[in-house]
């Protein structure tokens, strides 16, 4: 099982060094490590770089490793110089899975830069289980064995697999865009899906990806580049799945083309996607506003899905480019300009990542990958979203919208699992006493949605607290 001549690399190399296949027919047992050379670290890419050992010394990590997803071993070494150019048969060995061998040549030596001056294995995702245990051994023909070219010298090196298998599920919901009489629909053909799916299974940490489409909807109303008319979709979503009631573990996504090209569409400047932040619990979210919106043009679709979902997941923004509110910036984020940190590997497309010049998905900047803080983040939300779904009792709210001008608008009532944890701010109906309600912000607009639980019969206003200024909505 190898990457072959489809492994590239941005960071110097435009061929993968020889890489790891099955070692069917060849004879290994008379072979020793290779005298003169030496591993030096071994690393091993699901996304960003995870060093599992340096210098014979296995590390801790907080880059996440992911059961059933693809891998790349990256074996760095050093080699004598009488060494170079000389047959090489490299070995990977993982417990209780078929050995991975190949045969190359013995090289001048590993820089991180150049995919071709390492040893580099593609190991399939079927290999990684809840363990992940190894053995990489730099072989020849010889009687001295060299205990520098194996890692371990004996038995197998572990690491304890952070996440279990698991799908991203997403439903992409295409509107009909008919407020100019088109009836247009973004191109979601099968290959055009598999393009998003792709993309979306190189960002995040995930076993598989499901990408599947629902039949359109009739949308006669406009949407602008402004965010004009986004509000009015963004509940039409909600609706959706709140009528479909699919598993927890779907995200529905709106994807509409308000004009013929994108060139139209941003003349002037444009929204090209809105997301409630869903960070309410933090852990997990809120199960039913698993749901974002976005264009599909095709030249920036599949990456203002995986930013859009990316809010979805709880993540905010990555400081990087041009008219981001500072509110909704991740204090957090720990690269300046949004940078992702590391080297990483795409798992989809075969190719090594330079983080040089490369900013995270969260951000607006161009030429766009994923940082190894973020990568962490969206397992440890997807660990909890890929679960059974649990029982809550349907509680009556009113849904009110808020904008960044002092205005509540009452939408509709809805009847609707109960939220988990606590509100986050007050509201008053009738002007009774305060209760707690959940508010959830827009990504890219100002605003947002606040559900507040029913305590009457039928409301006459609902005030709500929002950034200690009360809002008013009243309830037709």
């Amino acid at each position: 099982v190898g990457c072959g001549s489809s492994a590239s690399s941005t960071g110097g190399g435009d061929d993968d060094g020889g890489s790891g296949g099955s070692g069917a027919g060849m004879s290994i047992e008379s072979m020793v490590g290779a005298q003169g050379v030496n591993i030096t670290q071994v690393a091993m890419y699901q996304g960003p770089e995870r060093i599992l050992q340096q210098n014979g010394q296995p590390l801790a990590s907080t880059t996440p490793l992911v059961a059933g997803r693809d891998a790349l071993i990256r074996v760095y070494y050093q080699a004598a110089q009488e060494q170079v150019g000389a047959p090489l048969t490299a070995r990977l060995e993982i417990n209780g899975q078929s050995d991975l061998v190949f045969e190359t040549q013995v090289g001048a030596g590993s820089t991180q830069e150049d995919l071709a001056s390492t040893v580099n294995f593609v190991v399939p995702g079927d290999f990684i289980g809840e363990v992940f245990e190894y053995r990489v051994s730099l072989l020849q023909d010889g009687a001295t064995d060299n205990p520098g070219a194996h890692h371990p010298v004996e038995g197998f090196e572990g690491h304890v697999v952070d996440g279990k298998r698991n799908t991203f599920r997403v439903m992409l919901v295409p509107f009909a865009y008919n407020a100019d009489g088109s009836g247009r629909v973004p191109d979601l053909g099968p290959e055009q899906i598999e393009v998003y799916r792709k993309r979306l299974l190189g960002l995040y940490p995930v076993s598989q990806v499901e990408v599947a489409v629902r039949e359109p909807v009739a949308w006669s109303n406009t949407i602008a580049p402004n965010g004009q008319g986004w509000q009015q979709v963004g509940l039409q979503l909600s609706s959706i799945r709140q009528q479909e009631k699919p598993s927890d573990d779907w995200y529905y996504y709106g994807i509409f083309n308000p004009t013929a090209s994108i060139q139209q569409f941003c003349q002037g400047g444009c929204l090209l996607g809105v997301t409630l932040l869903n960070d309410q619990p933090a852990d997990v979210g809120n199960e039913q506003l698993r749901l974002a919106l976005g264009v599909g043009f095709p030249e920036t679709g599949p990456d203002t899905n995986a930013h859009e979902l990316g809010h979805a997941h709880g993540r905010a923004h990555a400081n990087c480019g041009p008219g981001l509110d500072p509110g909704s910036i991740d204090p957090a984020f720990p690269y300046p300009n949004g940078g992702i940190g590391v080297w990483s590997w795409d798992i989809s497309e075969g190719r090594l990542i330079n983080p040089a010049g490369v900013s995270d998905i969260m951000g607006y900047c161009d030429n766009q990958w994923i940082s190894d803080y973020n990568y962490s983040a969206l397992l440890a939300r997807g660990v909890n979203v890929n679960q059974p779904d649990i029982y809550l009792p349907e509680v009556d709210y009113d849904l009110l919208t808020f904008d960044g001008a002092g205005h509540a608008t009452w939408q509709q009532q809805v009847t609707r699992r109960a939220f988990r944890g606590t509100g986050t701010v007050e509201a008053r109906v009738d002007g009774a006493e305060p209760v707690l309600a959940h508010a959830y912000r827009y990504d890219h607009l100002p605003g947002g949605w606040i559900y507040v639980p029913r305590t009457t019969g039928h409301p006459g206003s609902i005030e709500v607290t929002v950034d200690g200024e009360t809002l008013t909505a009243l309830v037709p």
